[in-house]
């Protein structure tokens, strides 16, 4: 087997971004990328919600709001790049009584610190 420069275990998205990441940097790398089954992303990437976080639930300005924003950002431009399609779709959050709508009110002005757009909410009303 040829030397490689990196070696990374596990072909699932945080593997295959990092492989892509790293060849975007510097192309003339060698990577190699184990796998121990006998298809990509198999595991958590195959099981997974199909999700893109937007960061809605987390304290503006913190680390796990920002890295939501720039992976959903990264994830669209991929997409877009490569011509894979994908839906946005949004999400329900229910309030189902009082304390619930009291909640809902610091999960959306959250959202708006975290500079999600489109934010609405629906009444029965």
């Amino acid at each position: 087997m040829k030397k490689s420069d990196f070696i990374i275990i596990g072909a699932g998205i945080v593997g295959l971004a990092t492989a892509l990441k790293l060849l975007k940097a510097k192309p003339e790398l060698k990577i190699t990328i184990l796998e121990k089954e006998n298809r990509l992303g198999k595991h958590q990437t195959g099981n997974n919600s199909g999700v893109i976080h937007s960061g809605i639930y987390y304290k503006p300005g913190s680390s796990k709001a920002r890295n939501c924003r720039i992976g959903y950002e990264q994830l669209l431009k991929f997409c877009n790049q490569n011509q894979i399609d994908y839906k946005l779709t949004g999400k329900i959050i229910v309030a189902a009584n009082q304390n619930e709508e009291i909640a809902l009110n610091e999960i959306y002005n959250r959202g708006v610190k975290n500079g999600l757009e489109k934010l609405k909410f629906l009444s029965n009303k």
